[in-house]
Order: structure tokens, then sequence, then C-alpha cells
């Protein structure tokens, strides 16, 4: 990491943290006095590719996808513009280490990931991917479907406090985006690319679910899943997944083996065979980890990555320090040797203009302030760790270049106005001063629009309506929601230009308990409210575990209380003293319905796994033999599960006992019903039956 120690718009670029032949990665903060307390990221392309079409297109790809994506497990953009025909996206400062790194240092250390740290990691990341892959406009509700396509443990960020981020969408492809990817040209990092990108196929959000399992078994098993002497080797061994993937428990003991069944089946070659989206891997992680590790804990991530890391968090520390401490000093002497009254040059109207067009090409108008009425501006202590939907501004983030233009002018001295101000010949001292207390202003509302919003906080002038909502309470880690839009992750806050006349309703969520008030405010008014959060009333849970048997051969379809349970850890997190149904399918055996109650009185106080014994009727089986004239479908309902079979069937299985069939031709609108029985070890032959005789 190198030193850079200088200003970029209305940036100061801080050291410079990677670089590539295309872009630079830097960290930094505001280039305005005591704004050291939010470090920021600033992605700049290289000086070059600024007027290369391709590239910029792909990078305002990057904006447009990442721009309206706000969630805990997705890197947020905050920012971005051109300075000096440099192209630049500002992001979220994760403090931690990519997950490349994590592995390098296990590696190192001849360690490999723990089990259920590396399974949150990988239910976290799924997570992020879930909201991505289903993210909708805000304005017209239309599906994105975002694909990522580059999943890698590069691109997947540690932070040392334990939250897992997704970064990086520069390639990803959004149903917005009709750049398609060319002959030939395939993206995204060769070891962890699923078999449809080698073969070229169409791709869907499954890609990154057979990612996101590469990155998985690699971490349990300390080696890459997929690697050669070179990439041709690479991908064709991907072709060939399915022969080549092995069990991780194969290789590492550690690894249960109902893990096995998680990995196997997001890594299936053929995409009807994976998990078919990331929010069912997320789930059925989430259900691993709560039925076979209940005594994981989430912030176990974060001591695994302070203790890892422990000497590099103790020097990086001390480099951001002396790095502000300098820049503190340089942006003083900036803020002397700058001209007074800034002026906008051709690059700043260029600069608008090229972010209010992404803007509206994004959809995102909500960002660009369109909507002045029902903005809702947040000053929470210290940083905000939640993007707040884009309905609602804060004061801790950094809004786009043409948004903090829109807050600002209009309210203070117009610029032309000023300019006649300083044309008039000064005729005494208090003109010059009143003209200085203009121009400080005029600075303080194009350059600092959080210190304007403070400024209109404590005199109450050029508020809108000065509506002002103080929200009580000394809690870290908490979702602060109004109206069901996230707004904050802390108290105290304070929530300004809120909507009037109109009842609105003000959630606290968090450390088990919950604070929930609808209010109505009035015009300029200023209300404090404590917030004080009261325990959920919970019920006891405990982990039923179904040991059926037999659990061999076809695997049983698997319901609990409507909810489908994985047949490879037959396990569930179950209330106490409430009621559950159980339903198990497993051809060869009777279908099998159980109701019944876990009991407290039963259980020990400490008491948190049931397990149940679930023993299967095998039934007698005999086959059918049936033709149509003309071609049609069988419907024949077993066991109060109706089966559709095409005709012609040659010895089909079948249990034992007499049905009622129905042949239907749907096209032809022909039917025709009959009774048959099947009886144990035979053969039941209908020949071949005659739908003409009974049309319709």
């Amino acid at each position: 990491m190198a030193e850079v120690l200088k200003k970029f718009g209305r940036y100061f670029l801080l050291d410079r943290l990677a670089q590539g032949g295309m872009a630079e990665i830097f960290r930094a903060r505001l280039a305005t006095k005591d704004a050291s307390g939010r470090l920021i990221v600033i992605k700049r392309i290289q000086t070059g590719y600024g007027t290369n079409a391709e590239f910029l297109e792909m990078f305002r790809s990057e904006i447009k996808v990442t721009m309206g994506l706000s969630h805990p497990n997705i890197c947020q953009l905050f920012d971005f513009g051109d300075e000096q025909n440099q192209p630049y996206i500002v992001m979220e400062y994760v403090d931690g280490r990519n997950l490349r790194q994590f592995i390098s240092r296990f590696s190192e250390t001849k360690k490999i990931f723990p089990v259920e740290i590396a399974a949150y990691i990988i239910e976290q990341s799924a997570c992020g991917l879930h909201y991505a892959h289903t993210f909708k406009e805000k304005i017209t509700g239309r599906s994105l479907n975002i694909i990522h396509r580059d999943i890698s443990p590069q691109n997947i960020l540690i932070s040392y406090e334990g939250n897992v981020k997704v970064i990086d969408f520069g390639i990803a492809k959004a149903a917005t985006n009709n750049e398609a990817t060319r002959a030939g040209v395939i993206k995204g990092k060769p070891s962890y690319l699923s078999p449809e990108q080698v073969s070229g196929e169409k791709l869907d959000a499954r890609c990154d679910i057979f990612a996101l399992g590469t990155v998985f078994w690699e971490l349990l098993t300390g080696r890459k899943l997929f690697s050669g002497e070179n990439d041709l080797a690479v991908l064709k061994l991907i072709e060939s997944s399915q022969s080549h993937v092995k069990p991780p428990s194969t290789i590492n003991p550690k690894v249960p083996r109902e893990l096995d069944y998680i990995i196997l089946k997001a890594l299936a070659k053929r995409r009807e065979e994976r998990y078919q989206s990331a929010d069912e891997l997320q789930r059925a992680l989430h259900k691993f980890l709560y039925a076979y590790m209940p005594d994981f804990n989430p912030s176990d991530l974060s001591y695994y990555a302070k203790d890892l890391f422990k000497s590099e968090i103790v020097e990086d520390r001390k480099r951001i320090q002396r790095l502000n401490d300098k820049a503190e000093h340089l942006i003083g002497r900036i803020s002397i040797d700058e001209p007074r009254v800034p002026q906008r040059n051709a690059t700043d109207e260029a600069t608008s203009a090229t972010v209010a067009s992404a803007v509206r090409s994004t959809g995102a108008r909500e960002l660009a302030g369109t909507d002045k009425n029902t903005e809702i501006q947040i000053e929470a202590i210290g940083d905000a760790k939640v993007r707040p939907s884009p309905r609602y501004g804060s004061a801790n983030a950094t809004p786009p270049r043409s948004v903090a233009a829109s807050r600002s002018e209009g309210r203070g001295v117009p610029i032309q106005d000023l300019r006649q101000t300083q044309a008039v010949e000064s005729t005494g001292g208090m003109r010059s001063f009143a003209l200085g207390i203009a121009a400080v202003l005029l600075g303080i509302m194009l350059f600092a629009p959080g210190i304007w919003n403070r400024m209109t906080s404590v005199f109450g002038i050029l508020d809108q309506t000065g509506t002002r909502l103080d929200l009580q309470g000394d809690y870290m880690d908490v979702s602060v929601s109004v109206d069901g839009n996230l707004v904050a992750n802390r108290l105290p806050a304070t929530l300004r230009n809120l909507p009037v006349n109109s009842p609105i309703r003000v959630q606290v969520e968090g450390h088990n308990g919950l604070y929930e008030q609808e209010i109505l405010l009035s015009k300029n008014e200023v209300r404090s409210l404590p917030i004080v959060l009261k325990p959920k009333e919970t019920k006891r849970m405990v982990t039923l575990k179904l040991n059926i048997n037999p659990l061999l051969g076809s695997r049983p379809r698997i319901m609990l209380n409507n909810e489908i349970i994985d047949p490879g850890y037959p396990a569930a997190r179950v209330p106490v003293d409430s009621h559950l149904e159980l339903l198990i399918r497993r051809p060869g055996y009777r279908f099998l319905k159980r109701e019944f109650t876990i009991e407290s009185s039963r259980l020990a106080p400490d008491q948190r796994d049931v397990s149940i014994e679930i023993p299967l009727e095998p039934v007698k089986m005999g086959s059918l033999t049936l033709h149509s004239t003309p071609s049609s479908k069988l419907y024949i309902s077993v066991d109060g599960e109706e089966l559709i079979r095409d005709i012609p069937l040659e010895k089909e299985p079948f249990p034992v006992g007499t049905y009622t069939i129905r042949l239907i031709n749907k096209e032809l609108e022909m039917e025709k019903t009959l009774s048959l029985t099947i009886r144990d070890g035979l053969n039941t032959n209908l020949g071949t039956v005659n739908l003409d005789l009974n049309k319709r």
C-alpha cells in the first residue's frame, strides 16, 4: 500500500490499496476538515481508459447494477462521477480482508476453516446474492435479474467485526444490460466458473450458486476444486465436473456427511439438479447450523478474523491514524490556498451531467432528490453500517454529486448574485464582512452538505418543514425503520423532513427486542421519542431429528408443517408445545402422515435435541402395461397424490391395490375412465385403449 495524500475532486486520497491494468483502488475520506470519522474506498479508472468506449460501458454497467443495491451482505456504492477524464465510484470501506487472504493465512498455519465458520460465510454470501438475483427497480417494480458471474474468494470480504460482503459487480449482468458475452469470451475467474459458463450457454442465477459451492468446497478442504497447469486444463475439468467432484468429507474428516449433500447439490453439473435459488442454499445452511451446531455464534467469525490478522490490525490502525493526521494538515492548507468562492468549471458541469444521466438510466430517481417532500434526513451517531433506503437521505452518507448540488443550490445566495455583489465597489468594512459571510455559506452549501444540514437543524433556517424526530436510546446493531424503510442501525438518531399530518410507523428491532410506535407529526414539530426495546415473546425451540428407517435408495419427500425438510439431514428447529404435522412419501413404501406435539413437560430444562423413530412400512408392488389410441396421459391417485404418466407404459411399477384411472388427450378433448387392479408381483396388461369410443 503506497501513500498518496492528494485531493481528488471532493475527496482526499490516503493510500492505494490495489492497482490493476485498468483501475486503481484507494482508501480515502472527504476533503473537508474534521471528516476523518468515515473512511471510504474509491475505485478510479486509469488515465487513458476514460475514453475507451467498451471499458466505459462495463464501468457504467457496474454503476447501473450496484447503485440500487442496499443489503448488509453487499458492499454498497455511495457516489460516482468523473474527475479530469477519470471515472470513479465511491464505495463502502470494509475494515477487514478478502476470503482469499483468509485462505492463505490458514494455509500458512496448515489449518483448514472450521466447518461452522465456512458454512456461515457461504450462508451470508448466499443471502446477499439472493437479494441481488431478485432485486427490483424501486420505481417500476421490474426485476433486474442480476447475475454476478464472478463469485470467488477475492470477491467476498470479511470484516474484523464478522460481517460478510459480496463485492465487485463489475461484470455482473442485469436485464437492463444489453451487453451480451461475445463468442469465445469467458468472463470470470477460470477456477470458479460454472459448466454453463464454460460451454457458452445462456446464464442465470444458478451459475452463481455453482461458483459459491466451489468456494465452499475450497474452504472445507483447503485446496481448489478445479486447478490445472493452465486455464484450458481448468476449463476441461469443469466440463467433466460431475466425475471430478468428491465429497469434502473424503478429504476433511471433520466435515459432517450431512454437509456433503448440500455441497454436492450446489455443485451439480446440470442446473436443474442444483439449488434453484440462492435462498434455497441459504436456508439449507441455516438449518444445518441450527440442527447440527447449535452452539455456533456468528461472533465466532469476528474472533477468528481478529486472531488471524491481529498484527496487521495494529499496524493498519497506526497507518490510518498517521495518514489521517497528514490529511488533516494538508486539507487545512488546501482550504487556505483555494479561492474563497469556488467556480464550477466545464469539467464539473460535465460531471454533473454524467451523474444525472446515469441516475436517470438506472431508474433511481429517488437518489436524485426528485421527491423532496418525502425525503427524510437521518443523523445517526457514528458510522452507519446499513445504507438507508434511497427514499431516505442520511447525513452521514455521501450522496451523489448531483444530489449534493440539488440539496444545496437555491438555499442560499445564488452564485450570479454573489458575483454581481463582488463587482460593486465596496463602501466599507461592513459590506466586506457581509460578503465574506456569504462566501463561507456558499462554500458550505456546495461542498459540505452534511455541515449545511447540521446548521439548518440548529438555526431552523431554509428547512422545508422543520420537522424533527429525536430517537433516544443507546443501542448498537439494531434496525431502525420508518414505514417499513430501513433508515439507521444504531441509536440515538435524528430523523428530519418527516411526512406531516399523516401517521407514520417507527420500528426499532434488535437484541431480541422490539419497539413499535405509530405517531403523527405536525409541521415544524420537534419531538423526542425514548426507545426502550421490550423482549419479544419467544417459544422454546428444540432440534427435532427424524431417524427414518430405512433411508436408502430413492430419497423420500419429507414435509414438516408444510415446509420441505432436506432428506440429506432430516432435522428441523421446532417450537415446543405446538402442533406438528409430518408427511413422508417414498416409492415402495406407504404414505406416512403423523401428527404430534413435543411437550415441554417431557423435556429436561436444558434439553436441546429430540429424536423420534420413523419406521416406513413397505408395500407390495406390481406393475402396469398400457397403450392408447390416440396418445394420451394417465392420471392416477396413489396415496392421495395424483401421478401423471405419459402413455405408453411398459411394466410401470405401482403399489398393490384397486384404482380408478383416467386417460386424457387434452388437445383432442378425449377422455376415458377405467378401473384396474394391481396384484403382488404381477403385471397388469390393459392392452390398447381406444379413446375414439368415448369422444366428447
